[in-house]
């Protein structure tokens, strides 16, 4: 019997044409977690619908609801309400890997973890014209140990994480619920100033949705700005984050005008999908603390 119990917290906010897929591909792996919990933060779509619709099959899926709008408020409700000694996080669009329960369980079943209270792992995109390119990249970095091989890092995807039960209590009182910060940036930082590790590995994977890259460059400098207030909050500033947050702000610029022109559902590049007018997804920060 496994030492760990694991709970797995899905913050939701209009992620109808998401939540499913994210739900299914934890459902495959249902006997291996203790609970999915799926925090509805006042979405107005049928996003809470939907999750009612598996929960009824599937009686470890929770719906809850947080009314005050923010990741961060979403995810500690969803954390606080857990009962799991393993908090897992997703995103509304992740797709965990069939294996991602047993490889989240079974790391901290080892006997030399003791030290870690943290664990991210590693992503391709799906609906992407460039899933095999950044396959390939994403491999290459693994051989040069640059990413996965269970190295030491000093942040966490929310995307794709787990922490402790204890690490979250101990550093609960000190997250912020800032929303123009990034919340799971944050929450590494607060982890790190506490002192477990966090650590990288590389069969803990999902699949995530591209959409990011369709935010225009103007609205993604909020996204960047925020990060350098989380770092600068925390005390972690330094030249060497402050240029990569840089470069990262002029690559999204030829991720959106290379993805722009693509249309997943028919998977081929036009000229009609560039010129159209899209819904964008709205930003998890806010240019202004509220």
């Amino acid at each position: 019997m496994a030492k760990h119990t694991l709970s797995v917290v899905i913050p939701a906010f209009n992620e109808e044409d998401y939540i499913g897929p994210c739900l299914e591909a934890l459902v495959s792996q249902v006997d291996e977690l203790h609970e999915i919990i799926v925090v509805d933060n006042n979405s107005t779509d049928s996003t809470a619908a939907i999750v009612r619709e598996f929960a009824k099959e599937q009686p470890k899926i929770q719906l809850l609801s947080e009314p005050e709008p923010g990741v961060a408020f979403a995810r500690n409700r969803g954390f606080d309400a857990a009962t799991g000694d393993i908090l897992g996080r997703l995103d509304s669009d992740s797709r965990a890997y069939p294996n991602w329960a047993s490889v989240v369980l079974g790391f901290f079943e080892r006997d030399d973890v003791d030290h870690v209270g943290g664990i991210s792992g590693l992503n391709n995109s799906y609906d992407s014209p460039f899933r095999k390119m950044k396959g390939w990249w994403v491999a290459r970095q693994v051989r040069l140990g640059a990413m996965g091989g269970d190295r030491e890092i000093r942040n966490l995807h929310g995307a794709n994480m787990a922490i402790r039960r204890s690490v979250w209590e101990q550093v609960r009182d000190d997250v912020s619920t800032r929303k123009d910060i990034h919340e799971d940036v944050d929450l590494a930082l607060c982890i790190n100033a506490e002192g477990p590790k966090i650590l990288q590995l590389t069969d803990m994977r999902v699949d995530i949705s591209p959409r990011r890259a369709l935010t225009p460059p103007r609205d993604f400098t909020a996204y960047i700005d925020s990060g350098t207030k989380t770092f600068t909050l925390h005390g972690a500033m330094t030249p060497q984050i402050e240029k990569a947050l840089r470069y990262h702000k002029y690559f999204h610029v030829l991720l959106y005008v290379l993805h722009r022109p693509y249309d997943p559902k028919r998977g081929k590049f036009s000229v009609a999908h560039a010129i159209r007018r899209s819904r964008v997804r709205k930003l998890p920060v806010t240019a202004d603390n509220i």
